[in-house]
C-alpha cells in the first residue's frame, strides 16, 4: 500500500510523453509492522488488572465516605478526594489505551483530550498527597495552628493549583513543540522539554512530602521515646507508621522516577512501576477506609442500627410469647447504644480539652 497524501511524481518528457516509471520516494508504506515487545504486552496486563482492583476498591471506599454522614471531617474529606483523583485516573487511563488500541480520526481527536484530562488529573493526585502531607505535619508538628487552614483552601491546593500549571503546558505545548506529525497525532502526547512544566512542580511535591514525612516520624519517635512501652514495641509502632504514611504521601514514586539503561534493570524497572501506579489507589483505599478504625465502627454501629431498627418494626411477626421479650430487649439495646455513644462523644471532647490544656 502506498501512502497518497505524499506526493509521487512522474517526469513530463520534452516530447510530451510521460515517462515510464514515477517517482514513489516520499511515499511511505502504511502497513509496516512495528514488533511489541512482550514485556510491553506484560506491564499493560499489570496495569489493567491493578487499575480495575483499584477502581473496585475505590468505588466502595468513596461510598462509605460519601453516604456516612458521621464519617464526614476534614481528614476523611481530603481522603476522599485523593481517591476521587485514584478513580478518575484509572478510568481516564482505561479509556486512552482502549482509544489507542482502535485508531480511527474520532479516536485520535479523543485520545488527544483524554490525554490532557489524565496529565491533569495525574497533577491533582500528587498535589493531594501534598495536603494530605500538609494537613498531617500542621496535626503533628504544628499543633496550635490546625484550624487556621480551612478545607476550602485545601481544595483551591488540590484541584486549582494543577489546573493552572497545566494550563500553562497545554498553551506552551501547543504553540511551542516541535513534533513528528508523522509519528504522534496529537502534539500532547509527544514528550518533549515543555513537559518540564508540570513534571517539576510534581517533583517539588514529592521532596517536600518526604520533608513532611521526616519531621512526622521525629515527632512520632520521640513521643515513642518518652512513654514507658518496650523498646521492640515502639520500633513496630514506628515501622507501621512508616508503612502506612508513604503511600498516603506518594514518597514510593520517588523509585520510579528515573528509568535505568541496562536492560535487565529496565524490565524489573517496568514491571515493578506498573505494579505500583496500578495498585497506589487500591492500597491506599484499603489503608484508610478498609482497615481504619473509626470507619469499621462506624459500619459496626449502622449495622446493629438497621438490626435493631429491623427487630423493632417486625417483632410482631414472632410468636406471641416471645414478642415481648424481643421488643423490650431490642428496646434496651437501641437505647442503650445511644447512650454509649453519647458517652464516648463526651470523653473524646474531654480528651481533646485536656490536652489543649496540656500543651497551654
Amino acid at each position: 500500500m502506498i501512502q497518497v497524501v505524499k506526493n509521487a511524481t512522474r517526469m513530463c518528457l520534452p516530447n510530451g510523453t510521460w515517462a515510464e516509471r514515477a517517482d514513489y520516494d516520499q511515499c511511505k508504506a502504511l502497513n509496516t509492522a512495528i514488533p511489541i515487545p512482550i514485556e510491553n504486552l506484560h506491564t499493560t496486563y499489570i496495569y489493567y488488572f491493578g487499575y480495575g482492583l483499584s477502581l473496585l476498591a475505590l468505588s466502595i471506599a468513596l461510598f462509605i465516605f460519601l453516604y456516612f454522614k458521621d464519617l464526614r471531617c476534614v481528614r476523611n474529606i481530603i481522603h476522599t478526594n485523593l481517591m476521587a483523583t485514584y478513580l478518575l485516573i484509572a478510568i481516564c487511563w482505561i479509556t486512552t489505551d482502549r482509544l489507542h488500541a482502535y485508531p480511527s480520526p474520532t479516536s485520535q481527536k479523543a485520545s488527544c483530550i483524554t490525554v490532557i484530562l489524565l496529565t491533569y488529573l495525574m497533577g491533582t493526585n500528587f498535589f493531594w498527597m501534598f495536603v494530605e502531607g500538609l494537613y498531617l505535619y500542621i496535626l503533628v508538628v504544628k499543633t496550635f495552628s490546625i484550624e487556621f487552614v480551612k478545607i476550602t483552601k485545601y481544595l483551591i491546593i488540590g484541584w486549582a493549583f494543577p489546573a493552572l500549571i497545566i494550563l500553562c503546558w497545554l498553551l506552551t505545548k501547543f504553540y511551542f513543540s516541535n513534533y513528528d506529525s508523522e509519528l504522534v497525532q496529537c502534539p500532547f502526547q509527544a514528550q518533549d522539554e515543555y513537559d518540564n512544566i508540570y513534571k517539576v512542580p510534581i517533583l517539588v511535591v514529592l521532596i517536600i512530602n518526604i520533608f513532611f514525612l521526616g519531621k512526622i516520624m521525629w515527632v512520632l519517635i520521640t513521643k515513642l521515646r518518652s512513654s514507658n512501652s518496650i523498646e521492640s514495641k515502639q520500633r513496630r509502632k514506628a515501622a507501621k507508621a512508616l508503612l502506612v504514611l508513604i503511600p498516603l504521601l506518594g514518597v514510593g514514586y520517588m523509585f520510579v522516577l528515573v528509568t535505568p539503561t541496562h536492560p535487565t534493570a529496565k524490565w524489573i524497572f517496568q514491571y515493578s512501576q506498573a505494579i505500583l501506579v496500578s495498585t497506589q489507589g487500591f492500597t491506599v483505599a484499603v489503608l484508610y477506609c478498609f482497615c481504619n478504625g473509626e470507619v469499621r465502627n462506624s459500619l459496626r454501629n449502622h449495622f446493629q442500627r438497621f438490626r435493631l431498627r429491623r427487630t423493632l418494626r417486625y417483632g410482631g411477626e414472632y410468636p406471641a410469647h416471645k414478642t415481648t421479650y424481643y421488643r423490650t430487649t431490642a428496646y434496651y439495646n437501641y437505647h442503650h447504644h445511644h447512650k454509649q455513644h453519647n458517652q464516648i462523644n463526651q470523653n473524646r471532647k474531654l480528651v481533646i480539652n485536656n490536652n489543649n490544656n496540656n500543651n497551654i
